[in-house]
């Protein structure tokens, strides 16, 4: 069996080997790197093709499956899948998981909670009004398709708004939304066919938009409920949805959806927590091989992004990869409290990691 995985944009974090070990594997990529520098074991074979190339790569290649989990080639992904006649194993909308206006759209349209925005159509236009009428400051302006805070901005005042507006006037492919002010959470579930499994629910230790950042599983099952509204809401097929929310006032508001595992070291945090590994099973299931059911450990579990340098004590077990800009620290407790003392920790600037 020969499987090829799609990349764009977003290097993958598993060793392929490890996830399709009865599978010969190459990765077509358009970008650099294709695999992150802690995913560990030998690297697979890569062939370099630009994404307009990628049909005739893969009539090179011949691949029985064609995988990503890279948000930049979902869409891709599908499009070659359906060319080659292989399963419609991804959303049927791809653009219900990539486009934050017409997610949120969706999602409201089936009485989820999102923020209040303003989708910037056809391109943007000097409407400072508008958006504070409607949405209001502090403002988030985002990509309305981009992944991992890439060119978010958080606008405090009516000045930033307004220099900003006049910074993107005429482009394409911004929304402005509410800043919602509560505790950030991220919800994973593994998705087959019309069945939404529970993997687990983590807390945010802080902001997203610098280091230190991380998060820890935490025991929120209703959370898990609404995730499987939001999958109603936005399309089933054979993968790993992953969802940003905010609880404020009690209140889960979705921020956004990705139809692919969760970046970060999320996935290795739910190894520990759930049995899985987030990716692995997002590759698996898009190539139609079997994966474990999540479950239960005893473990907590939680991941700290920090800058490079010397880790303060903690007592929790973990595991530290290093890469050359970040230090990424996963840890797990069957102690929830000290677990979170430890995150807590590793989460605080200090000391040269500031």
């Amino acid at each position: 069996m020969k499987i090829a995985v799609l990349h764009a944009r977003q290097p993958l974090t598993t060793d392929l080997r490890e996830v399709f070990p009865e599978a010969e594997c190459v990765v077509v990529s358009a970008g650099e790197p294709a695999v992150r520098e802690d995913a560990g074991g030998e690297p697979p074979q890569v062939i370099r093709a630009d994404r307009g190339d990628w049909a005739a790569a893969l009539a090179e290649v011949r691949p029985d499956e064609v995988v990503t989990n890279d948000e930049y080639a979902l869409a891709d992904c599908a499009g070659l899948r359906d060319g080659l006649g292989l399963a419609a194993r991804l959303p049927a909308y791809p653009l219900n998981y990539l486009d934050k206006v017409t997610m949120k759209r969706e999602l409201a349209a089936a009485g989820i909670t999102v923020p209040r925005f303003v989708a910037f159509e056809p391109v943007v236009a000097r409407v400072d009004a508008e958006v504070l009428s409607r949405v209001g400051l502090p403002v988030v302006v985002k990509p309305r398709q981009e992944a991992n805070s890439r060119g978010v901005r958080v606008l405090h005042t009516v000045a930033e708004l307004r220099d900003w507006l006049a910074a993107h006037e005429g482009e394409a492919g911004w929304e402005a939304e509410e800043f919602v002010l509560g505790v950030g959470h991220h919800v994973n579930s593994v998705v087959r066919t019309r069945h939404v499994e529970p993997v687990q629910v983590g807390r945010y230790l802080g902001p997203l938009l610098d280091l230190p950042i991380g998060s820890m599983s935490v025991r929120y099952d209703s959370l898990h409920e609404l995730n499987e509204h939001v999958v109603a809401a936005l399309g089933y097929a054979e993968m790993v949805v992953h969802t940003e929310l905010i609880v404020r006032d009690g209140v889960p508001v979705v921020v956004e959806v990705a139809g692919r595992a969760p970046g970060g070291d999320v996935a290795r945090m739910a190894m520990r927590h759930a049995g899985i590994n987030l990716e692995a099973a997002h590759l698996r299931l898009q190539a139609g091989l079997p994966i474990d059911s999540p479950h239960r450990t005893d473990l907590d579990a939680a991941w700290v992004w920090r800058r490079p340098g010397e880790l303060p004590p903690v007592t929790s077990p973990h595991e530290v990869y290093r890469r050359s800009t970040i230090d990424s620290v996963v840890l797990w407790n069957a102690d929830p409290a000290e677990l979170e003392r430890d995150a807590v920790l590793l989460s605080r600037p200090s000391g040269g990691v500031s």
